[in-house]
C-alpha cells in the first residue's frame, strides 16, 4: 500500500507515510528514480530495500551498501494524526478476521475511543511485532517515525506544496499532478471523536500537529 522513492543520482529518498498509496507520487518522481525497491521484506532477496521501510531501518540498509545516507535529502510524507487514526481503525475493521467474526456473531466493532487508547504511538502500534507493518506504523507518531533520519517533512494533506519545497533544495521540479491538491482540507473524522479521544490525539501526537495550524480534528494546513 506503500513505496519508498530513492534517487541515487539527485540524492534523495522519500518515504511515504505507511498507511498510504502513492501512485501519483511514483509517476511524478519515475525520471530521476534508479534504486530497485522490493515491494515487501519478504520478497527482496538480493535487493536491500523493501517498500515499508521506516527510514531508520532504511538509513541500516544504506550502511550495508555503502551509501552515505546522510548525505542524501531524505523527506517524509505525515499525515494529520485525526485523519490517520480514524482511517486505520477503518482499515483494521476492514481487514481483521477476529473483528469480522464478531460482526459474523452479531457483536460490534470495538469502542473508536476505546480502541484509540490501546494503541501506542511507538512499538507496536495498533498491532504487534509481527502483524502488518502497515498497522504498526500506521500508528506510530511522525516523531517516532522520522526520529532524526528525516531533513523534510510533507503532509501529506498539502503534499504538492510541501514537496515541492523540499525538492526545491535538490534542484529538481516534478510535474505533480492533481491528487497532490493544496486546496483547503476538512477532516472528515467526526463520526469517530468525541472530547476525550481528541484530547488523547492532542497530547499524544503533539510533535505532529505542531505542522499544523491549532489542535482540533478540523484543521486547516499550515501554508
Amino acid at each position: 500500500m506503500y513505496g519508498m522513492f530513492v534517487s541515487h543520482s539527485c540524492r534523495f529518498v522519500v518515504f511515504p507515510d505507511p498507511l498510504g498509496a502513492c501512485p501519483w507520487m511514483a509517476r511524478a518522481l519515475q525520471p530521476w528514480l534508479d534504486q530497485p525497491v522490493a515491494a515487501d521484506q519478504h520478497s527482496s532477496g538480493a535487493i536491500t530495500l523493501f517498500d515499508g521501510m521506516t527510514p531508520a531501518e532504511a538509513e541500516l540498509a544504506f550502511d550495508i551498501m555503502g551509501m552515505p545516507f546522510r548525505n542524501y535529502v531524505r523527506i517524509a510524507i505525515v499525515r494529520n494524526p485525526y485523519l490517520k487514526m480514524s482511517q486505520l481503525y477503518d482499515r483494521i475493521a476492514d481487514t481483521d478476521r477476529v473483528w469480522q467474526l464478531r460482526r459474523r456473531l452479531g457483536a460490534s466493532d470495538p469502542d473508536f475511543a476505546r480502541w484509540l487508547r490501546s494503541t501506542r504511538a511507538d512499538h507496536v502500534g495498533a498491532g504487534h511485532r509481527t502483524g502488518p507493518r502497515w498497522r504498526r506504523f500506521g500508528a506510530w507518531s511522525a516523531k517516532e517515525w522520522c526520529g532524526d533520519h528525516i531533513t523534510h517533512i510533507a503532509r501529506a494533506e498539502f503534499a504538492k506544496h510541501d514537496l515541492t519545497q523540499a525538492f526545491k533544495a535538490i534542484g529538481i521540479c516534478p510535474a505533480f499532478g492533481g491528487r497532490a491538491s493544496d486546496a483547503n482540507y476538512v477532516l472528515p473524522v467526526g463520526r469517530h471523536y468525541d472530547s476525550a479521544s481528541t484530547d488523547l490525539i492532542r497530547k499524544r501526537y503533539d510533535w505532529d500537529l505542531s505542522f499544523y495550524e491549532g489542535a482540533g480534528p478540523h484543521l486547516r494546513l499550515v501554508a
